[in-house]
């Protein structure tokens, strides 16, 4: 990264000052997707940063809501208790001994229902969010990865979540063409963010 992390994050606090970004405005008439690039090396800064902006007057100012992706899909597989024979969480922990981590990934994919528009992900934001104005920050790509992708969560997001700015905080490079997690792999293609 070529701007250090302090620096960067200060940054997307001018933003979110912004009218027109508060506004989704001047975006050519796409819809205020962002994403905050960084280097994993400075995540627990990062989460440092994050947690001092959740409790800032400018956070609710702008009505900030902050969704762990973790977080989630954890809530997520929790609500399964009582419908299934046993702890879900053990469950998929015997999947990923007995069928490895690429099935257990497909479970819980299938789980959220990650291939609709109106995912498990996208449901629980939207339950927290319930037509309010206000920004959504979307953290813990890199915990969820390779379980989750970002690109499916934003390309499904983006149907759907179309009225307030959502920024993802993401744990490696984005050219605005391709997101690569931990500046290493792949992760797919993804055009319609904007870089912060």
């Amino acid at each position: 990264m070529d701007k250090n992390l302090t620096e960067h994050f200060a940054n997307l606090e001018s933003k979110l000052q912004s009218p027109d970004f508060l506004n989704n405005q001047g975006l050519a008439n796409e819809v205020g997707y962002y994403i905050f690039p960084y280097d994993i090396k400075d995540e627990l800064k990062l989460q440092d940063l994050v947690a001092d902006l959740s409790h800032s007057d400018l956070a609710r100012k702008v009505n900030l809501k902050i969704f762990d992706l973790y977080d989630i899909m954890l809530k997520r597989i929790d609500d399964l208790k009582g419908l299934a024979d046993g702890d879900p969480m053990e469950m998929l922990y015997a999947m990923e001994k007995s069928d490895g981590l690429q099935f257990v990934s497909q479970q819980i994919n299938n789980l959220l229902e990650m291939d609709k528009n109106d995912n498990g992900v996208v449901q629980e934001i939207n339950k927290e969010i319930s037509g309010q104005k206000c920004v959504v920050l979307i953290t813990g790509v890199g915990k969820v990865y390779p379980v989750l992708r970002a690109h499916k969560v934003l390309n499904t997001m983006h149907q759907v979540l179309d009225e307030n700015p959502v920024i993802m905080l993401y744990p490696g490079a984005y050219d605005e063409l391709s997101l690569r997690i931990f500046n290493e792999a792949k992760d797919q293609n993804y055009y319609r963010a904007f870089p912060i």
